[in-house]
């Protein structure tokens, strides 16, 4: 008689824990959706800026903004930054050249994409997307004033600091950047409940 009864125990523990999985893959779901529609988002938008009529106009202003902004960047750190015309820069002596794969341009696309997809009140989403472009605008000039001054000593590693370190840190920069807005989000609704309830 015991056994039937532990049997329907144990069923009925694998059927909670199998509903309790089910919930969290669920819940895992329902929170990647902005960021799978945020990545759709940035492809369509980055196929968009590659068609020929809307290509030059668009890397003409990105290399000229990313030129200007290195440049003044560099000037208001007081350091030795020259810039002849666009899109030519030397950070302490060691000549850059702005291309549109330096200009940061799809990490902006992403951060705006990211923001406009996510699940935050309006207010966050504001304060969250100046947030994130203005640490993308911050980086990316670091990014060029360190690769210059790495190039005036070390123009061996320019190379390997510029295409492999620097995305990578980029990269991560990024993701955290959304990472703490996101946690900040959180707080914010979790508060705002906790308020009226």
């Amino acid at each position: 008689m015991g056994k039937p009864k532990e049997k329907r125990k144990e069923q009925a523990r694998r059927q909670l824990a199998k509903s309790k999985q089910q919930a969290r893959r669920r819940l895992l779901i329902q929170s990647l959706k902005p960021l799978f529609f945020a990545i759709l988002a940035w492809l369509v938008v980055n196929i968009l800026v590659h068609i020929p009529v809307i290509q030059k106009p668009f890397n003409a202003f990105f290399i000229s903004f990313t030129t200007h902004s290195a440049y003044w960047f560099g000037k208001i750190l007081f350091l030795p930054v020259e810039m002849r015309n666009v899109p030519f820069l030397s950070v302490n002596g060691f000549p850059l050249m702005v291309i549109m794969e330096c200009t940061a341009y799809t990490f902006y696309i992403f951060g705006v994409a990211v923001v406009a997809f996510s699940r935050w009140p309006l207010r966050h989403k504001l304060t969250s997307l100046v947030t994130i472009l203005l640490g993308i605008f911050v980086i990316n000039n670091f990014r060029f004033l360190a690769v210059g001054f790495v190039g005036s000593y070390r123009p061996d590693m320019v190379d390997l600091l510029h295409d492999v370190v620097w995305n990578v840190v980029f990269a991560l920069m990024v993701f955290a950047l959304w990472w703490w807005r996101e946690e900040s989000a959180r707080k914010l609704i979790a508060s705002e409940k906790h308020q009226a309830g």
